[in-house]
């Protein structure tokens, strides 16, 4: 509303960006002081929302002319940006809400399983011989925002065809998914965010780096959980629906030793 109604008020009434980079070059100007000519690894860690708001606003055809945004840029050293990012970010957001997923977005575990999701092709399937894909949401509103970027109603249909929505999953959901077929039904049922932290420490230990057959791996749990929703709604039990389907699905896990095709 500020960028469209009182654009010049922007600057006071926004929190700006804080952004990192390994290297700013800086040029004096004739008038005295000094401007950034040009940032190396440019990345923004805290004002994602910012951002947005502004493209947004932009690609919609609204003025920004009069708009100024504070940014804070510190200069980490390259060999150190993997440790420090995420400590400014969290430190940044400490203020507001922030789950521990939402914190966890860059983790190279999320980002080859995001990889993975946008790369790899369901089999052929009905009628229609069509191929789609499982779109893993690595941060929050990933899936609407490829929706909206196809431009058209058409081309947006046609981008959900290939992505149906049903096939939309999140980083909660994988630690789920995952957890269950660990036999960790138990903190699956403590809540999404505390069992994320579970699996995010478990991951911690084990470094692993996925592959295309860990996502179809993955990719079936989801169905196994989708299809076991199913069955233990049909059983109309009145409650605990996503406690029973985890602690079915980990029984499950157990009484084959995880042997299912």
């Amino acid at each position: 509303d500020t960028l469209r109604d009182e654009p010049e008020r922007f600057l006071a009434y926004n929190n700006g960006i804080a952004a990192t980079a390994s290297a700013v070059d800086l040029v004096n100007l004739p008038a005295g002081g000094s401007a950034i000519a040009a940032m190396r690894d440019l990345q923004i860690v805290n004002g994602g929302q910012t951002t947005a708001s502004i493209h947004r606003a932009l690609v919609t055809g609204i003025d920004l002319s009069a708009v100024s945004v504070q940014a804070k840029v510190t200069v980490v050293d390259p060999a150190s940006l993997d440790e420090i990012v995420p400590l400014i970010s969290r430190f940044a957001n400490s203020q507001n809400r922030v789950s521990e997923a939402d914190l966890s977005a860059n983790d190279p575990f999320h980002v080859e399983i995001e990889t993975l999701s946008r790369t790899v092709w369901t089999p052929v399937s009905g009628d229609t011989l069509r191929q789609t894909r499982w779109f893993y949401e690595r941060a929050r509103g990933q899936y609407r925002d490829a929706v909206n970027r196809e431009g058209t109603p058409a081309r947006r249909r046609a981008w959900q065809v290939t992505h149906p929505p049903a096939q939309r999953f999140t980083k909660t959901d994988l630690a789920k998914f995952e957890n269950i077929w660990a036999q960790l039904p138990h903190d699956v049922s403590r809540g999404a965010q505390k069992n994320f932290t579970v699996f995010m420490g478990a991951m911690s230990r084990t470094h692993s780096k996925p592959g295309i057959e860990e996502f179809h791996r993955l990719v079936a749990k989801v169905i196994l959980w989708k299809r076991t929703e199913r069955i233990v709604s049909d059983q109309q039990f009145g409650g605990y629906r996503a406690n029973l389907v985890a602690y079915a699905i980990a029984k499950l896990s157990h009484a084959t030793g995880q042997r299912i095709d």
